[in-house]
């Protein structure tokens, strides 16, 4: 998960949520490197190190692309305006890749 929690915390949470979501957010970070750290000797033995390396890889591109594809972008916009946007109720698309922040700002607007 890397630090994707940290910089999202900071900029998708209300206000009154912020302590809540850091400390989920710090859970499942720390959650997910247990399972790293659980498994990784284990993978090694039955895989090998490319193999395992690969592994942790495809992991990662997999939630990269979840992270492009599900998480709203923000740059640009006002607290209030990611609140505003996220009340009416986020919902990604997977068809807008190049002029994201474009939409949002449309959602936020209203139009």
């Amino acid at each position: 998960m890397g630090t994707l929690p940290w910089v999202v915390n900071s900029e998708i949470y209300p206000l009154r949520y912020h302590g809540v979501g850091g400390g989920i957010a710090a859970v499942a970070n720390w959650v997910s490197n247990l399972v790293v750290s659980l498994t990784f000797l284990t993978l090694i033995e039955a895989i090998g190190t490319s193999g395992t390396f690969l592994l942790f890889a495809g992991c990662s591109l997999t939630g990269l692309v979840a992270i492009f594809f599900l998480v709203p972008e923000t740059k640009g916009l006002q607290f209030e305006e990611v609140e505003k946007m996220l009340e009416k109720g986020y919902k990604p698309s997977l068809l807008f890749c190049c002029n994201r922040n474009t939409k949002q700002q449309s959602a936020v607007q209203g139009g």
